[in-house]
């Protein structure tokens, strides 16, 4: 049995409304991607988010629900993508020597600058066809932030 667990990262509308929740993973492995894949499926259907991201290693996968059944059934992988490192921004500086939650807060403030960003031509084709102006703009018009508090990671 899965719980439901706090997604890494969260983009939101200005009521609340979960617009894209996020599992970052910093191993990228098939049996770990499998996992995640699950878990974000589980905590997708949980919070009613129909875009879920996951970001494990150096791939990102993108995640829908048709919303055609309920308890998330309807959700399935639409593609993955490479994300080369050198898109990702440093690290908070907090958070140096803990890996995870380094990666966690890259992919975060990569999400932010992606929001910022007028286009998606900086980005290789394989992500920005992944990605497309429909993520864009989830990420234009949401507020992204962590999901929970990073410290805890950090106590583990």
């Amino acid at each position: 049995m899965i719980t439901t667990s706090q997604p890494d990262i969260i983009v939101t509308s200005q009521d609340g409304e979960y617009l894209i929740i996020v599992e970052v993973k910093l191993e990228d492995s098939s049996i770990s991607n499998e996992n995640a894949i699950k878990q974000l499926k589980h905590t997708m259907a949980s919070m009613g988010c129909s875009v879920g991201l996951v970001v494990a290693g150096d791939r990102a996968i993108l995640l829908r629900d048709s919303l055609e059944k309920n308890n998330g059934e309807s959700i399935y992988v639409v593609g993955e993508a490479k994300l080369p490192d050198s898109l990702l921004p440093p690290a908070d500086e907090q958070w140096k020597g803990k890996p995870a939650v380094e990666f966690e807060s890259r992919v975060q403030r990569w999400l932010e600058q992606l929001k910022l960003t007028a286009s998606l031509d900086n980005l290789p084709k394989d992500l920005r066809n992944l990605l497309g102006e429909s993520i864009i703009i989830l990420l234009r018009i949401g507020e992204v932030r962590a999901g929970g508090p990073r410290w805890s990671k950090v106590a583990q």
